[in-house]
């Protein structure tokens, strides 16, 4: 699935041709020169939300010491999270890009990158209950990963192009998780849950134990499962208590062979079947036993548990091969012909990347990609323009 919320750059187009004058031609101005009112309910920073491990979703063999060491440093004086969830992001963002004369559409599938005669981008094609409708625009912005934007979104003419086929040669799909989401009685402060973030080690040596793990058969893998990655989301969230009492909500990662689901992967959502639920509920029993090890005062608490498989993540995330963190960071994604080729221009006139998959992995790789992005289309380096903006906040701070 497509979803618009993550590709309808045909439409943020509007903002950017509103908001930056220059465009389509003449310099573009600094985007960031004006005060902008700040939506309310600012997010908030959770000190105590500290994650001091590998979360590259790489082995140590196969990843670089520099990228450990950047994920590391940022996170050393702990992570914000937004106040009221995740989804907080897209509801303070959706005003500023309406007030800029943009729109948002959700619940419309993206089927295609609309080409001209030239073979430049021109619009996108969106599913509309059963008609498909095409918005036309000067630029497409993709958010949809690579994979996803080359391999299904570009007409099957273009996929051959030697220099996409050169780009996709250059990465591959990172690893598959398997999600498991548990609901729990009573609050944070009664069930003890720190906001912390634990990465759950049964091995000293990950790169051996990960390489055993996978290439097992998938009716003993749930027995030597090597990494868990385990979090209580609710109690970072200081809104969280008086919009859901006596609640409280817990969530893990466990890295998955994609080829232990794949042979269920053409079946639909919610008909695949007893074998891919017995699998399933294996996993997320083996899960939980580890939970109930680690933190046995939540024994009699657990009120739902639900797992994902790398194909849910296919279906609801469109994320290749259920791999929720894009592109694969390991060498061969860090050599510098590699980074030079990853570029948000593509090798489609007027078709940009935006997102991990051509800066790094995770909310914060995103980010990144975003600035990128729009300092390609804008021909501008906003870097420069937010440090400068962040002295002049600062400025105004010490006057006050």
């Amino acid at each position: 699935m497509w979803v618009a919320a993550l590709l309808l750059a045909a439409l943020l187009l509007a903002v950017l041709r509103r908001v930056y004058v220059g465009l389509f031609g003449g310099s573009s101005p600094n985007p960031f020169a004006q005060d902008v009112k700040r939506p309310p309910e600012p997010l908030v920073t959770d000190k105590e939300a500290r994650k001091k491990v590998l979360k590259q979703g790489v082995t140590p063999s196969h990843t670089a010491f520099s990228l450990h060491a950047v994920l590391v440093d940022h996170y050393l004086q702990g992570a914000y999270y937004p106040r009221g969830g995740s989804s907080e992001i897209a509801f303070h963002i959706i005003p500023v890009i309406q007030r800029a004369g943009g729109a948002v559409l959700t619940h419309a599938t993206v089927q295609s990158v609309l080409l001209d005669s030239d073979g430049r981008a021109c619009g996108v094609s969106v599913k509309k209950g059963h008609e498909l409708v095409n918005i036309h625009c000067p630029i497409v912005i993709s958010s949809a990963g690579l994979f996803n934007t080359y391999q299904h979104l570009l007409p099957e003419s273009v996929r051959g192009l030697p220099d996409v086929k050169k780009q996709l040669a250059t990465v591959r799909p990172g690893m598959s998780m398997f999600s498991v989401f548990v609901c729990l009685r009573g609050t944070k402060e009664d069930l003890k849950l720190p906001s912390t973030n634990y990465y759950v080690y049964f091995d000293t040596d990950m790169d051996k134990a990960m390489q055993c793990y996978v290439s097992m058969p998938k009716e003993k893998a749930p027995e030597h499962i090597p990494l868990i990655f385990i979090a209580f989301p609710s109690s970072k969230d200081p809104t969280w208590e008086d919009r859901f009492p006596d609640r409280s909500t817990m969530t893990m990662l466990v890295p998955m062979a994609f080829e232990w689901f794949e042979e269920w992967q053409e079946e639909p959502k919610g008909k695949r079947g007893a074998d891919y639920e017995t699998l399933k509920s294996a996993f997320l029993e083996a899960s939980m036993s580890v939970v109930m090890k680690l933190f046995p005062h939540l024994e009699g608490k657990v009120e739902s548990v639900t797992g994902g498989s790398p194909l849910t993540n296919q279906y609801y995330l469109a994320a290749p091969r259920g791999a929720t963190y894009g592109a694969d960071h390991d060498l061969a994604r860090l050599h510098p012909r590699a980074m030079a080729s990853l570029r948000a221009q593509t090798p489609i006139p007027n078709l940009y990347l935006t997102g991990q998959d051509i800066f790094t992995c995770g909310l914060m790789g995103a980010l990144q990609g975003a600035l990128l992005c729009s300092s390609t289309i804008l021909k501008r380096n906003l870097y420069s323009d937010l440090r400068a903006l962040g002295s002049k906040v600062r400025a105004q701070r010490k006057k006050k």
